[in-house]
């Protein structure tokens, strides 16, 4: 066994194993190869960190992250012209994300030519105390989805990731003819998305997209609410349900809705995910945005096209498909967002 490296809404909008084992020898075969430990949790981090480290720029604070990168993020590629960043989910399997990447990039034919799939790895303390990983090793709780400050080694925000991401990619220098990066997510991939997405600083480089699918809450911009949100609920509109108390990260809010507005965004909505169970985030402010992710998506566009926020946002429902990362990501939607087909 090896450990890390320690010092390094309208329509408008099968085998797991033979699954996992594609997705194992992807990565393994990737600058990113992962060590993996003897657990039967699952694809979680705990069973899996990737083994490429990237250290974060000093502007955005201190600490290195475990990434999964088709090319080394460091070195550059002359010849990519699309980057797609694809974020992992709450079980932090940054692995599979990269396999599902680089398997949609194959299936996308010559519209997938010269595109590079970077997933990048965010840890929890736990993570780090299962692998003994040194303490520059950046690390959080459940709140990496939403924008908090690391736990250490510095109080840098995962959002301070993203953008470290986009801005390497955006080096001309060891990225020249990158035209278009687009950042991907699914469900806690897709929480972190439709928050940041409003709130990212913008950066000189490449044109960027996003395409998040299934997440379970959203950033309301205003204090309304589909559903009444009950006498009970005074942090209905808190962060990272509404705009107040935001985390540091969040500089001047006016500025970044109006950056918002004119981002290119596609919001994909799985018909079928229409469980009120399992993962789904039930506290009482979830549960004034919808009773489970479709309605919550749908009356999200909705109050959006009310306070005419996101003009340029396209949403769309993927027809029979539910919680489902790869097939919502591999859907014929999906695909036109990622790679621009139209």
């Amino acid at each position: 066994m090896v450990r890390p490296e320690l010092t390094q809404l309208s329509p408008s909008f099968s085998c797991a194993l033979c699954r996992a084992v594609a997705g194992a020898l992807i990565a393994l075969a990737s600058i990113g190869a992962p060590a993996r430990a003897q657990t039967t949790e699952g694809a979680a981090a705990g069973s899996e960190v990737g083994s490429a480290v990237v250290a974060l720029d000093a502007s955005r604070g201190s600490g290195v992250y475990p990434v999964y990168p088709s090319v080394d993020l460091q070195v550059g590629n002359a010849t990519a012209r699309q980057a797609i960043v694809i974020i992992h989910g709450r079980l932090r399997n940054a692995s599979d994300y990269f396999a599902t990447g680089r398997e949609l990039v194959k299936d996308a034919g010559t519209a997938g030519r010269d595109t590079i799939v970077v997933a990048p790895q965010l840890l929890i303390a736990k993570d780090a105390t299962r692998w003994k990983l040194a303490d520059r090793y950046l690390r959080w709780e459940r709140g990496w989805e939403e924008g908090a400050p690391a736990q250490g080694p510095s109080a840098a925000s995962s959002y301070d990731v993203l953008d470290d991401v986009v801005g390497k990619l955006s080096n001309a220098s060891l990225f020249p003819g990158l035209k278009r990066i687009v950042l991907v997510g699914h469900g806690g991939g897709a929480q972190m998305l439709i928050r940041y997405v409003v709130v990212m600083k913008p950066q000189f480089g490449p044109a960027v997209s996003f395409v998040i699918a299934n997440p379970g809450s959203y950033l309301y911009l205003t204090a309304d609410r589909p559903l009444p949100p009950g006498s009970d609920c005074a942090d209905f509109n808190d962060w990272k349900y509404g705009l107040r108390a935001p985390p540091p990260y969040v500089d001047d809010i006016g500025k970044r809705l109006k950056d918002f507005a004119a981002r290119d965004v596609t919001l994909l909505l799985g018909s079928k995910d229409r469980k009120a169970t399992g993962s789904l985030d039930q506290s009482c402010a979830a549960r004034a945005q919808g009773r489970n992710r479709i309605d919550r998506g749908r009356f999200f566009v909705e109050a959006l096209a009310r306070n005419g926020v996101a003009p340029l946002l396209k949403h769309y429902v993927v027809q029979d498909v539910g919680h489902d990362e790869s097939r919502m990501l591999k859907s014929d939607r999906a695909r036109k967002a990622i790679f621009a087909a139209e």
